[in-house]
């Protein structure tokens, strides 16, 4: 079992956009989560320990560089590309929490971001960018907890559209601040595939 918080410390940060344009101060909640994790049942989504990326400081903090770094470089070592994956779950961060702050629809951003790369990567036409976050990416909905709206409020959507649905992979990403990683000479951004079992 997998199991982890946000922090306490971060409970309205971003409260002076909401307090200037007279709004609720709306991050205030402290989100967890917890996932188990269990040998292959023949019927649950399958994790790909081989198609896991690492956004490491030497990657490059430019924001394409990181997406390569934690999409397009783990999925072309399975021989597989952006195109291959049904959905991508990254940031989730609520933009009516973001946007009042400052920081923007976090979310639609960043699936431009790697929408930019599948046309650098002639996966598709620069035309092609908005039908690629419609159909690949989704709205933010998660509390803005550091690495908790990154990605994981997903998982359980995911894990039902990989069985029931028709969901045949998505991909996870976390990332964090570049600052950090510089500091701790360790990766700060961490992707995986979970995909639906052949065995079902």
């Amino acid at each position: 079992v997998v199991v982890a918080g946000g922090s306490l410390a971060k409970l309205g940060m971003k409260f002076q956009g909401h307090v200037k344009h007279a709004m609720p101060i709306v991050e205030d909640v402290l989100a967890g989560f917890a996932a188990h994790v269990a040998r292959d049942d023949g019927v649950s989504p399958v994790l790909r320990l081989d198609v896991i990326g690492r956004h490491e400081v030497g990657s490059g903090s430019a924001p394409l560089a990181i997406m390569k770094a934690l999409y397009s470089e783990p999925l072309a070592r399975a021989g597989l590309t952006l195109l291959d994956v049904d959905r991508f779950s990254l940031e989730l961060h609520n933009p009516e929490a973001t946007e009042p702050a400052g920081s923007g629809n976090v979310p639609l951003n960043n699936y431009r971001t790697l929408a930019s790369l599948a046309v650098v990567e002639k996966l598709i036409a620069r035309e092609s960018i908005d039908d690629f976050v419609r159909t690949r990416g989704m709205p933010g909905f998660a509390p803005t907890q550091g690495h908790i709206a990154s990605a994981i409020p997903y998982l359980a959507h995911a894990r039902r559209a990989l069985t029931d649905g028709g969901l045949t992979r998505t991909m996870f990403a976390g990332k964090g601040s570049l600052f950090l990683g510089r500091m701790t000479q360790l990766p700060d951004g961490l992707s995986l595939v979970i995909e639906r079992n052949g065995r079902a």
